[in-house]
């Protein structure tokens, strides 16, 4: 590896630093702020800044892309943007709601539990989302089985109650990921 390609990693990670920390912000200043940085970089390199000690040192002079964001939040009153959507947040649903309907005997508790640990290291949804994606399918079941007890149903009216709360619930916790976050003017009532 070469130097040039060590300090491309460096400007990069600092970059996608700042682009995260910028996600509150609305989209053309995020663009702005990110192309300023950029520029800068930019500038500071082609003037001779070559050696990793230097790439370093500017952006230690640029600061911590907190405080960058947070300098550029002037007049504006920022709200929690939900982090958003990812692929893995997409597949801890998929072995959480359709894992129990795997083949086999011990795949879909395998699948369930990846799941659920998936479920609950995102930072993505609340925990009384998190609750309710772990009880699924204990609730699920349980209703089943007391329909079972109670009535006897026969067993497609079974599943379908059965895939209906799944599918109740997966909605929600889509439709909770996806939730707008606002970015206000300061100033202005909510």
């Amino acid at each position: 590896m070469n130097v040039e390609q060590d300090n491309d990693r460096l400007v990069a990670a600092y970059l996608k630093e700042l682009a995260k920390a910028a996600e509150p912000l609305p989209a053309a200043r995020r663009t702005e702020l990110i192309d300023d940085v950029k520029a800068h970089i930019a500038e500071e390199r082609a003037a001779g800044a070559t050696a990793e000690s230097e790439i370093r040192q500017i952006l230690q002079r640029l600061g911590d892309p907190q405080e960058i964001v947070a300098a550029a939040t002037d007049g504006l009153v920022l709200v929690d943007v939900p982090p958003k959507l990812r692929p893995s947040d997409m597949i801890a649903l998929a072995l959480v709601f359709l894992g129990p309907y795997l083949p086999s005997f011990w795949v879909p508790v395998i699948a369930y539990l990846i799941g659920i640990g998936m479920l609950w290291s995102s930072n993505r949804w609340t925990v009384a989302w998190k609750l309710l994606g772990t009880l699924n399918w204990p609730l699920a079941y349980a209703v089943l089985l007391g329909m079972e007890v109670t009535v006897q149903p026969p067993m497609a009216l079974s599943m379908t109650v059965d895939i209906l709360i799944t599918v109740a619930l997966l909605v929600g916790m889509v439709l909770a990921a996806k939730a707008p976050a606002k970015v206000q003017p300061a100033g202005q009532p909510s």
